[in-house]
């Protein structure tokens, strides 16, 4: 497990970076997390849910990328099998955090492990005389601008729930009656008779704020479950066949 650590001039001066669309990385998590900017990208490839952040008080929009826990159908191989991609797939090997859980002041860290980085080959993350190069100056702004969509995409959360329109499903899929069928717990997704009974009043607020987009976004991505469906039912008979 990767462990983080603060980015430094003079420590990681002579670091250099190689892009990679390799995601094994995800390959064990099969319920990715994202930010409001992934609905509309990922609706056409993943189901779009919710599901409860680990106090179980708040919760978190992901997409799903496997019915089995722990795998993802799509990050066995260094191929990717998908035409989109979100958003934070692309941060690695940065992360953005608060420096103090009450303040406005972030920290870029990077794992030192990462594949992705060397000291002979690729594009260089600070120049000779120590300042950021312009590439590490994109890519911080890139993760300054998420950390603010993760932000905002917690507040939407808030806003669901406050209004009471995620309700709990019990996903049942099976793609053939040779099968296995899966029971998928824990999910939620926006309830459309609530979201038709809101009163005038919140539903304009809904669509002043630019959500009602992402809401139907969500609602259509739940026509990927087939594909999701599909895709596992190929994945066990390979693996039964390999076995």
């Amino acid at each position: 497990m990767a462990s983080p650590v603060a980015l430094q001039n003079d420590k990681h001066r002579n670091l250099k970076i190689t892009e990679s669309g390799d995601y094994a990385r995800y390959k064990n998590q099969h319920l990715i997390p994202i930010i409001s900017q992934d609905f509309f990208t990922l609706c056409a490839e993943f189901p779009v849910v919710f599901v409860k952040d680990g106090s179980g008080e708040q919760f978190v929009p992901v997409a799903m990328m496997g019915l089995r826990e722990g795998h993802n159908l799509y990050c066995q191989t260094e191929e990717w099998k998908a035409q989109v991609v979100p958003v934070r797939f692309n941060n690695a090997p940065f992360s953005m955090v608060r420096v103090d859980a009450k303040g406005d002041q972030l920290a870029v860290l990077v794992d030192e492990d990462s594949p992705m980085l060397s000291e002979t080959q690729g594009t260089p993350l600070f120049k000779e005389d120590g300042t950021k190069s312009e590439y590490l100056e994109q890519k911080m702004e890139r993760l300054l601008n998420i950390a603010e969509q993760t932000v905002q995409t917690e507040g939407i959360c808030k806003l669901f729930k406050e209004k009471d329109l995620l309700a709990t499903q019990q996903v049942q899929l099976q793609h053939r009656q040779d099968a296995p069928a899966y029971n998928i717990g824990g999910v939620y997704t926006i309830d459309e008779k609530k979201l038709n009974a809101l009163s005038d009043e919140d539903y304009l607020d809904l669509r002043k704020k630019g959500i009602i987009p992402m809401i139907y976004a969500h609602l259509s991505s739940l026509q990927q479950l087939r594909r999701i469906s599909e895709m596992q039912y190929n994945a066990d008979k390979a693996a039964e066949a390999s076995a």
